[in-house]
């Protein structure tokens, strides 16, 4: 699912949703799939149409359009220490964040469709709350399938 160990973010702390957006993309960046300027796409689209991305309980994946600053397709996980609230009456408060970035609404498809599947396997989710390091997170997203 992931190939670089900077795409696994486990237990980091957010002052509120607009920090956990920005620690959830911030590995984005740094592996040159997203301009800094995505961040603010996002919460700016959050700020106009709600946590349109909350996706289950708990679980968010932040994303923006292509043209917002995505440069190519790119995953990252980040767990938070302590979930926060998005305004979201179903998905609140959000523990686990999957920032994505896609160049075309095919591959966004792809993605999102890739990611449901895993997401629906209790197993998988457990495991992923029990992570303490990133290493331990980056081994078990690594391990997962890109067939998933």
């Amino acid at each position: 699912m992931i190939e670089d160990h900077r795409a696994a973010q486990a237990l980091r702390q957010a002052d509120g949703w607009r920090d956990a957006v920005t620690l959830a993309a911030l590995p984005l960046i740094a592996l040159g799939h997203v301009q800094p300027d995505y961040v603010q796409g996002i919460i700016d689209n959050t700020e106009e149409y709600g946590p349109y991305y909350i996706i289950a309980p708990g679980v968010a994946l932040p994303h923006a359009r292509p043209e917002q600053g995505a440069l190519s397709n790119g995953v990252a996980f980040t767990t938070l220490s302590k979930p926060v609230e998005f305004g979201h009456d179903e998905g609140d408060p959000v523990w686990l964040l999957i920032c994505i970035s896609a160049t075309d609404a095919e591959q966004h498809i792809y993605t999102i469709q890739r990611l449901a599947n895993l997401l629906q396997q209790d197993e998988f989710i457990q495991r992923l709350k029990q992570a303490t390091t990133d290493s331990e997170l980056y081994d078990l997203l690594s391990a997962v399938s890109t067939d998933a």
